[in-house]
């Protein structure tokens, strides 16, 4: 048996805050403070990367584009589904159970009540879905490219060559 095993990997890891972990900020890094304010508590769920700082001190927390370092503390984990906010996504009609729609993963929220998460989606043009999806009614896909529109005109005639049809 070897002298020293390779460390556990333990991230990412997905989770939510439901709840302001900590009397006071101390537990955010002091840059992060405002954005951890507008988005905690909440159900949103959260990927947690690796550490950072001198000593590892923080680990990083991404939602979307969102990104907060703070230091291990008490969260609900989550198991992944393997769906992650930016991503593409198509709702699968399921004999058409559900509206066909193609769109990018705008929220993920965990449903405490149904035990699930939640995923809202926003349409290419950039309009919300009223409806939030679970994971087994999305399918991931690769981002739609979009298309320049090519139109094919008929030559142009001249009008003089109109023939006018007697009746």
């Amino acid at each position: 048996m070897p002298d020293s095993l390779p460390p556990l990997k333990t991230d990412p890891k997905y989770g939510y805050f439901p709840w302001w972990p900590e009397d006071g900020n101390d537990w955010v890094h002091p840059e992060d403070v405002q954005a951890a304010r507008q988005m905690i508590p909440s159900q949103r769920i959260w990927r947690r990367d690796g550490a950072v700082g001198p000593e590892g001190e923080y680990v990083v927390m991404h939602y979307g584009d969102t990104r907060l370092r703070v230091r291990r503390t008490l969260w609900r984990d989550v198991r992944p589904e393997g769906l992650e906010i930016g991503q593409w996504v198509e709702v699968v009609s399921h004999g058409m159970a559900a509206e066909p729609h193609t769109g990018q993963i705008a929220e993920m929220r965990y449903d405490e009540h149904a035990g699930v998460i939640r995923y809202s989606l926003r349409l290419a043009d950039g309009t919300p879905l009223e409806r939030a999806y679970e994971a087994h009614e999305l399918k991931p896909i690769e981002r739609p490219t979009v298309r320049e529109e090519a139109r094919r005109e008929p030559p142009a005639e001249d009008p003089g060559d109109l023939d006018i049809m007697e009746p």
